[in-house]
C-alpha cells in the first residue's frame, strides 16, 4: 500500500534560500504564466497572504511579500501545489531532459500525476536506491548538454514530474 505524503513535506528537503528562490520566481514571472494559471497564482496568494498595510499583498514590496509567501507555503499543501505548478510552468524547458531520466530509472509510479488533486495526500516517499542529487544532475545534463539548471532545480522537477519525495537520507548523500 502506497502512502500519499502531503505536499508541505517537500519543506523538509528544501534549503530556506531555495525555497526563496522558487517563491520569487514565481513572483516576479506571474505575468509569463498561461493565462488560468496566472489567475490562480494570483488569486491563490490573494486569498491566503497577508501583508500588513497592504490591501493587496501585490502591492507590497516583492522581498516583503516572498517572506509572508514563506509563512503559508510551510503551512498550506494546497498553496504549496498552485506555487509549485507556477514553478513548473515557468521551468517548462527543464521537462524534455528530466522526464527521461525519471523513466529510465524507474520511479514509482504515483497515481496523482499530473494534477495532483488532494495536495493533503500528492507525494510518495523514496527514490531508487543510490540516487543522490549529484547522480541525478549528472544524468539529466547527460541528456541535454545545454542544461544549466542547478541541481536545486533539477531535484524539484524531478520531484513535481515524478510525484516522489528522495529518501528523508538520500545514500550517498551529507546530512
Amino acid at each position: 500500500m502506497d502512502i500519499y505524503r502531503p505536499m508541505i513535506a517537500l519543506n523538509v528537503y528544501l534549503l530556506p534560500e531555495f525555497r526563496h528562490d522558487i517563491l520569487r520566481t514565481v513572483v516576479s514571472g506571474v505575468s509569463d504564466l498561461p493565462e488560468e494559471l496566472r489567475h490562480a497564482v494570483i488569486a491563490t496568494i490573494r486569498d491566503e497572504v497577508k501583508v500588513s498595510g497592504f490591501r493587496n499583498p501585490f502591492s507590497a514590496p516583492h522581498s516583503v511579500l516572498v517572506r509572508r509567501m514563506e509563512t503559508v507555503f510551510l503551512k498550506q499543501s494546497r498553496f504549496v501545489k498552485v506555487i509549485l505548478k507556477a514553478w513548473a510552468g515557468l521551468h517548462q524547458d527543464l521537462e524534455p531532459a528530466v522526464s527521461p531520466v525519471i523513466r529510465a530509472l524507474s520511479f514509482q509510479k504515483n497515481d496523482q500525476l499530473p494534477e495532483y488533486p488532494d495536495p493533503e495526500k500528492a507525494f510518495l516517499t523514496g527514490w531508487p536506491e543510490n540516487l543522490t542529487y549529484e547522480k541525478l544532475t549528472e544524468l539529466i545534463r547527460a541528456q541535454d548538454q545545454k542544461i544549466t539548471a542547478g541541481t536545486d532545480d533539477l531535484a524539484l522537477m524531478t520531484v513535481w514530474l515524478s510525484g516522489c519525495l528522495p529518501d528523508p537520507t538520500p545514500a550517498g548523500e551529507n546530512i
